[in-house]
């Protein structure tokens, strides 16, 4: 059994673009996600998930949607915490004048994350950022100089492909690498030590901006653990076609097809995420070296790592774009499917101290949940799916190896659920679960929320989370599947990190005596 099994773990799911401070630009960053520890802590939490960080396409606000399975989007760099700013009082004066901070006050109090804007003045301000640096650092054969080229050593496995296939894409205004000049389309050596050569400042820029989200989250870190608090990740399942990695490792995906999920109750054409499907038989022959190495990186940032989409390592639903053959899942023998899953997940299990969580939701076979068990990896227990034949499952009965709670990201939260269920009966029979025969449901989920909590927080679960808007009781979700536009991925909670134990005192005595239970 894994050591983190071998305690009870509470926490949060709070999305970093989520978070509030009193001085993020418009988004949860890093630095507002360090200041936020100290109030998880003061609830008892000791636990902290996470929505995929990776850096994300142009235009795109879906974090499952990955231009590398590595690099962290710069979104998140809190650019008035890196230290060498200091060094730099031309940007400090720039970023303090009126024009700066009011464009910096009206991407604060917006409702919602305005992602491009906030690409927009992060991204302009890193280069100066980066341009500074270089006159001051690297031109001066700085200490700090030294300490950013160790980084660019280390981490060059991936960094060098991410920098070159990142910089292509802003000369090339996005278009697909497929449609790039053959020398770049295709890796020639040659020509990419030409461009970086000649433009290195360009290319070395976006490794500068890795070093510094690899620093913040290094310090950040440091605090968690301060606080008592481990974080969970979270690694989806695919990156985009439009990927460093697609692009560098092309051999091991299958370009001729995209996955997607089959026909269900939900959407009766299935689904077609635009991602490249996976070329299996290079994956299983380097022994998932991609995954491996991911997430072995992924280790730097996180103590557990959540895998997207489970049951797709096992059998992948893949729609060719030759619209002559049609879709179905990549392998179809159930032996061959349960052996593939396992070897995976073997493989990734051992290639960090992390611990893995599967996210084994939707159809799945029953061999999924037997391999899960059997190497000891936590699936999911969602409080209002755990029933049978209308009657809920107690969560003290949960299986221990599992992750027990009341929603994710991509479902209604539960004061919307409690609000809009059609079904008055089965809100009736998961009261009863929770508080007992003749008891009168309340009206709301914020009238019935403390006693709810107070039995997930029962569960034999080793691990168990509740997304932040079914702690304060918010109706707002993170994201509508199946559908396109700004109110997915981009919701905010109200306080920020250094009013909310004033603001919400209540509330944080409630959580911390109900997970009080669990310590």
């Amino acid at each position: 059994m894994h050591d983190l099994l071998r305690t009870k773990h509470t926490g949060v799911l709070f999305p970093v673009f989520s978070m509030r401070s009193e001085k993020d630009w418009g988004i949860g960053d890093i630095k507002t996600m360090e200041r936020w520890f100290p109030n998880l802590k003061a609830m008892n939490l000791n636990l902290l998930q996470v929505l995929p960080m990776n850096e994300m396409p142009a235009g795109v606000n879906c974090p499952y949607t990955a231009l590398s399975a590595f690099a962290l989007d710069p979104v998140y760099i809190s650019v008035e915490d890196l230290p060498e700013l200091k060094d730099f009082p031309w940007l400090r004066d720039e970023i303090a004048s009126e024009d700066f901070q009011k464009r910096l006050a009206e991407l604060r109090a917006a409702d919602k994350v305005n992602y491009e804007a906030v690409k927009f003045l992060k991204f302009s301000m890193m280069w100066k950022m980066w341009e500074s640096f270089k006159g001051v650092h690297v031109d001066n054969n700085t200490p700090l100089w030294h300490e950013f080229e160790k980084y660019c050593a280390e981490n060059a496995s991936w960094l060098d492909d991410y920098a070159d296939f990142r910089h292509l894409k802003d000369n090339y205004k996005w278009t697909s690498w497929t449609q790039w000049e053959p020398w770049f389309r295709d890796r020639d050596k040659g020509a990419l030590t030409d461009m970086y050569n000649r433009e290195w400042m360009q290319v070395t820029y976006f490794k500068y901006i890795q070093w510094s989200l690899h620093r913040q989250w290094t310090d950040a870190r440091a605090v968690a653990k301060e606080c008592g608090i481990r974080i969970l990740g979270d690694l989806p399942f695919m990156v985009n076609q439009e990927s460093a990695d697609v692009w560098s490792r092309r051999e091991e995906f299958d370009l001729t097809k995209e996955a997607g999920a089959p026909p269900d109750a939900f959407s009766a054409d299935g689904q077609h995420w635009g991602l490249p499907a996976y070329n299996w038989t290079a994956q299983q022959g380097n022994d998932f070296a991609w995954w491996r190495a991911k997430v072995k990186h992924a280790a730097s940032f996180y103590d557990f790592f959540r895998v997207d989409h489970m049951v797709g390592f096992f059998r992948t639903w893949v729609i060719p774009f030759d619209k002559n053959i049609k879709a179905n899942f990549d392998i179809l023998d159930p032996v061959a499917q349960r052996k593939r899953g396992h070897d995976f997940l073997v493989a990734v299990s051992g290639a960090s101290d992390m611990l893995p969580v599967a996210e084994d939701l939707g159809v799945i076979p029953p061999y999924v949940g037997e391999v899960l068990a059997g190497l000891q990896i936590p699936g999911y227990k969602i409080m209002r799916w755990e029933q049978k034949k209308g009657v809920y499952t107690d969560p003290k009965d949960y299986f221990p190896i599992s992750i027990a709670t009341t929603s994710t990201h991509d479902m209604e939260t539960m004061a919307e659920w409690w609000k809009t269920k059609t079904n008055n009966k089965e809100r009736k029979a998961m009261w009863t679960m929770i508080a007992g025969k003749g008891v009168r449901m309340p009206s709301s989920y914020e009238k019935g929320k403390e006693l709810l909590l107070k039995k997930l927080f029962s569960a034999a679960s080793k691990l168990v989370v509740v997304p932040i808007q079914d702690i304060t009781g918010s109706a707002v979700r993170i994201n509508l599947p199946n559908s396109v536009g700004d109110h997915n991925w981009s919701y905010r909670y109200e306080e920020t990190a250094e009013s909310f134990l004033k603001n919400q005192a209540k509330l944080v005595k409630t959580i911390a005596k109900l997970a009080e239970a669990r310590l």
